[in-house]
């Protein structure tokens, strides 16, 4: 007698590699963010995401549970390059023109990718169900920006601007600085004249105002 032994055969698709998953995890956030900054947050929808991007939905929902946190995860990675640039301008500049070459790095960021400004600060963030954190509290954001208030500090002792609480002294520079970035970004029909120039200008004029 003659024996035989069958063989399976594998159906569906193959597994994706690491490289394929990495690269339709990232189609995902790029069409989120062209999304949230085209629609606002109430205009998009996870099955847009998912169409934009050419996944399934389920696909999408086993990465990200929610529209919300999809977008949290958008502004941490946006943030995350900001600061990283920060920091690098503070290592790289010279101490005593380090805060105004900060809060030129910190504009010009913004001006470089005015879709990520428009998906933070045109979107309020909501949370939406009890214990959710705002962004700005869980994020670390405000940790990360410590190498900002150390540059204000050092601008202190160096007396290029006054004494005073450091903190204060921050949230004015970032107070001015969004608002170059805000009228440039999202008022580009008004003569502003040359980017450049409103930017320095505004920046100079609230470092000698501090």
């Amino acid at each position: 007698m003659t024996s035989t032994t069958s063989k399976t055969t594998r159906r569906g698709r193959p597994p994706r590699s690491l490289k394929q998953a990495a690269d339709g995890r990232q189609m995902i956030i790029d069409a989120a963010r062209t999304l949230f900054a085209d629609e606002g947050y109430h205009g998009v929808s996870m099955r847009k995401v998912a169409t934009l991007a050419g996944c399934s939905p389920g696909a999408l929902y086993k990465l990200f549970p929610g529209k919300r946190q999809l977008l949290l995860h958008i502004w941490g990675e946006i943030f995350a390059e900001l600061i990283a640039l920060l920091q690098q301008c503070y290592e790289r500049s010279e101490p005593a023109e380090r805060l105004e070459a900060m809060c030129l790095t910190f504009v010009d960021f913004w001006l470089l990718r005015p879709d990520d400004y428009r998906a933070i600060f045109l979107i309020q963030d909501q949370p939406q169900a009890e214990g959710d954190s705002y962004f700005v509290d869980s994020s670390g954001i405000q940790q990360s920006l410590q190498v900002f208030r150390q540059a204000v500090v050092e601008a202190q002792k160096l007396g290029v601007i006054g004494e005073g609480d450091p903190d204060e002294k921050q949230n004015v520079l970032m107070c001015g600085m969004q608002g170059v970035a805000l009228n440039l970004i999202t008022i580009p029909e008004y003569p502003w004249g040359d980017p450049e120039v409103i930017k320095l200008a505004t920046v100079r004029a609230l470092i000698a105002g501090l």
